[in-house]
Formats: C-alpha cells, structure tokens, sequence
C-alpha cells in the first residue's frame, strides 16, 4: 500500500514506520487513516517481527494532534484506538525518538514497548496538552504513570514540562539516549537481537503482560497457561529444546 503521509520499509524482519508530514508530523486525519492501516497490516505479517516508529529528518518525532486539522477530528480512527493496537500488539514496537515528542507524539511514544531517544538539547518530550486547556486524549493520562509513577506523571502533566532525552531518561521515561547520528542505528541493533528470539514466545510475553495490566493479575494469568499449551506444541519450542541440547543458536520460524 502507497502511503501520503508515514512511509512503510521491511528489511531483515523489521518495519520502520516513519512519519512523514514535515517539519514536525503533527498527527491528522490522514496520518490517523494511514498509521492505523500500517499497524493492522503489520500485526498480520509473518514478514515482521519487530517495529520500529520515527519522524523524518531531525526536528521532530511528532508534535501530536494537528491543531488545523481540528475539522476532522471525529473522522476516522480515534488516536486511542491506534495507540491501544500499538500497546497491545504482539510483536515489539520501539519508539526512536529524534526530536520533539509532544502532546500524542509522546503519547505515541508511550504507547510503544521501549523507547530510544536522541541526546539533543533540542529535542524534548511531555504532555502539554494542559497549556491549551485540554487533557491528553490517546491514554497519556492512564500510560504515563505506570511508566514513571504517578506523582512525577501528574507533575509532567499539570505543568506540561518538557524533558530533554538525559532529563527523561533519569526519570525512567525512556529506555536509551543516544547521539542524534547514532539513533537509528541503536533501535536498530537492538530490533534486530529482538528478531532473533522466538516470535511466538515474545507474543506469549507481550500479550500476557498487556493483559495482566489491563485487566488484572487473574486475567493475565489465563492467558498466560493458554500461551504456555500453544508454545509446548509448537516448532519453535522443539527448535529450541534441539538447539539447547545441540549447543548451538536456535533458528526460530514463528511457527
């Protein structure tokens, strides 16, 4: 599928979604449409195995909802139903943060399962929807605090601070900060040890959590014994009990 507004590359089992609406990929109805269909497809595919989301160039990795495109907010997906696909996907999606991630773009970030970023001063990241009089609407509000708790969630918040990557990385926001020439290179590197573990049994462990988070410790629990019959049946688990007692790397098909 042709794209207007992300651009779409599979390489190697990995899929970099990079958003493409210049200078800072503020999100509209378009970008919504687009990005909501690239997910779908891609937790479809047997070709990928991990994601990786960026903004073109270096200014920003998105400045959130486009303000100008107000008019068609209520068409098409709603942001919360993209980022809930995204949060819950089975397959690992990593947000390289190379610029400024604001409003949904940090929603967006926070949505993903690690986030990398940028070490430029001029890069930042925060919720500052409360300088306009609004809340953050795709989940910042409930995602936020179970990344970094919740007194320094409401604090981000209530005074929509934005926190450069060394300042996000103190507080447990994101994962990694690199320089700006290294970032795609680290999500890369790190997409691409992730493709190496078994598909099935990273799915096991993504939807589990996702589940017993969402739902609670019983319902994440079910799950769990659901996906431990699934994985004992399966190639996989066979590859890599032979290549255990064999001694060497296991080769996993998703299978």
């Amino acid at each position: 599928m042709s794209y207007e507004s992300i651009i779409v590359e599979t390489k190697d089992f990995i899929t970099t979604i990079t958003l493409n609406r210049p200078p800072m990929h503020a999100v509209n109805h378009v970008l919504r449409i687009e990005l909501q269909k690239a997910v779908q497809e891609i937790e479809n595919s047997k070709e990928t195995r991990v994601v990786i989301i960026t903004g073109a160039g270096d200014r920003g990795f998105s400045a959130g909802m486009d303000l100008s495109d107000m008019a068609n907010y209520g068409k098409g997906p709603n942001g919360n139903e993209i980022m809930n696909a995204i949060s819950r996907s089975a397959k690992p999606y990593i947000a390289a943060i190379n610029g400024h991630a604001l409003g949904g773009g940090c929603e967006t970030a926070l949505a993903c399962h690690f986030r990398f970023m940028t070490d430029s001063p001029k890069a930042t990241i925060g919720l500052t929807e409360v300088n306009l009089g609004i809340t953050p609407g795709w989940g910042g509000i409930q995602r936020l605090p179970r990344v970094i708790g919740k007194p320094k969630a409401l604090d981000m918040m209530l005074f929509s601070k934005r926190l450069t990557g060394p300042e996000a990385l103190a507080i447990g926001l994101v994962d990694r900060v690199v320089p700006a020439a290294d970032l795609m290179k680290e999500a890369t590197a790190f997409a691409q040890a992730l493709t190496k573990r078994a598909p099935l049994a990273v799915s096991a462990v993504l939807v589990g959590m996702s589940i017993g988070l969402d739902k609670g410790i019983d319902e994440g629990l079910k799950v769990d014994q659901e996906w431990s019959a699934k994985l004992g049946a399966s190639q996989d688990a066979q590859e890599g009990m032979g290549a255990f007692f064999q001694k060497r790397e296991p080769v996993f098909k998703g299978e």
